[in-house]
């Protein structure tokens, strides 16, 4: 097993926002730990007025933890899984979720193909697609799929904000 990371550590990670962030509930770390976010402005402009959830859908490891944690700093209740399946799963158990974060490349079900089986049991969650590289074509796929929104890696805070504001305003 690697270094423990406390509570108190944080994770710099280039392209959000300042370049760091705090990571809270007891460092780094998949398991759904959304107890520890009493302070929930942590330090950004905003944090939701209302219980938002989501979603992340990444295949690698260090993305899933490094975006739930982002997303726990505005107070969004996250969970985090590392296939299509396993996504669409969760979903079809009656599973709900404001936002729903996919990576482009997942094994077996890539990014669209688990966008488009969401869609298809009725979800009308707001869906990010995200991917480490812009193509036009991943974009194209991502989109016909039923995504909302296609983004480039990192996740930012100038993209989510107003993204979490606009679902925390609905509710």
């Amino acid at each position: 097993m690697g270094p423990a990371i406390d509570s108190a550590s944080r994770v710099h990670v280039s392209g959000m926002g300042n370049g760091v962030f705090p990571v809270h509930g007891g460092g780094l770390s998949e398991r759904n730990d959304n107890n520890n976010n009493n302070n929930k402005s942590n330090g950004h402009p905003f944090s939701c007025k209302n219980k938002l959830t989501a979603l992340v859908v990444d295949s690698e490891r260090v993305c899933r933890v490094l975006e739930k944690a982002f997303l726990l700093s505005f107070g969004v209740e996250t969970e985090a899984v590392e296939t299509g399946e396993a996504a669409v799963e969760l979903i079809a158990s009656g599973a709900n979720f404001n936002l729903i974060v996919i990576d482009m490349f997942l094994p077996v079900m890539n990014g669209p193909e688990t966008a488009r089986q969401i869609r298809a049991m009725g979800v009308q969650s707001r869906i990010l697609g995200i991917t480490p590289m812009f193509d036009e074509r991943d974009q194209q796929e991502f989109l016909a799929a039923g995504v909302d929104e296609f983004i480039e890696k990192p996740l930012s805070p100038e993209i989510l904000i107003p993204i979490l504001m606009e679902l925390d305003n609905q509710i």
